[in-house]
């Protein structure tokens, strides 16, 4: 069984939603996002293939039957065909998740951060979804194990700062709803919303993500300025057991 995929050379911009074969005489690609009003993310993935094994590469994957589906930007899958092992890591780049005013209303700050992870979870939870059409088959028909994997790419992540906005959503459930009768039961529903925000930004604080009712460590690779490259980079392993985080 092969994948219906197309070679790719190191330095090509990858295009959306198709599946490129990495080779392993030439196994970092670059994946880069443009900003207008800044300078771009540049990642370098160093692919770590397995002798007699493939990889291939996607960017913003998405499996054409799901409609109005989310996906994160990149997708890596490694297969070790002599050990019937396959390795998927799922990444998503976002400028920073940390950059926001805490003088803002707790209302102010749901609306803004806890919702940008939220949605960051999102498009993890999708593009897993999208990868099984890829790597079930392997597993369910060939006995193949999977590991799968998600790292965020980010300039900043500041935990204290996470910790911090945990404490001033928490600040808002001090109010008793007791004997308040219906004004009681009003409160309980939104504090109920409120706390599992707060377990959200917890996780995410700690680097834990709970996708599809899977509890998952939560990667994080910080991209630094490279004068050289005039961008934000970084370069990531990919591969069994592999995890670089070397900076230019």
């Amino acid at each position: 069984m092969e994948l219906n995929v197309q070679p790719i050379k190191s330095r090509e911009r990858l295009k959306r939603n198709k599946l490129y074969q990495v080779s392993a005489d030439d196994p970092v690609i670059t994946w880069q996002e443009e900003h207008a009003d800044s300078e771009p993310e540049i990642v370098d993935l160093e692919f770590h293939i397995p002798k007699g094994g493939s990889a291939v590469v996607s960017n913003e994957y998405r499996n054409k039957d799901f409609r109005k589906s989310k996906a994160a930007d990149i997708l890596c899958i490694v297969f070790d065909h002599e050990n019937k092992q396959v390795l998927t890591q799922i990444f998503d780049s976002k400028r920073t998740m940390t950059a926001f005013d805490e003088a803002e209303t707790a209302d102010e700050l749901r609306r803004d951060i806890v919702k940008r992870i939220k949605e960051f979870l999102l498009q993890i939870q999708d593009s897993m979804i999208h990868k099984d059409g890829l790597t079930v088959p392997y597993v369910k028909y060939y006995g193949y194990e999977e590991n799968v994997c998600a790292g965020i790419i980010t300039r900043e992540f500041d935990q204290e700062k996470l910790m911090r906005l945990e404490e001033k959503l928490r600040d808002t459930l001090c109010v008793s709803s007791r004997n308040l009768g219906l004004v009681g039961m009003k409160y309980e529903i939104a504090a109920s919303g409120i706390r599992k925000d707060i377990e959200i930004v917890k996780n995410f604080r700690k680097k834990k993500i709970c996708i599809l009712n899977k509890e998952m460590d939560l990667q994080v690779y910080l991209l630094e300025y490279s004068k050289k490259l005039h961008g934000y980079y970084v370069k990531i392993g990919v591969g069994m057991g592999e995890k670089i985080t070397d900076r230019d």
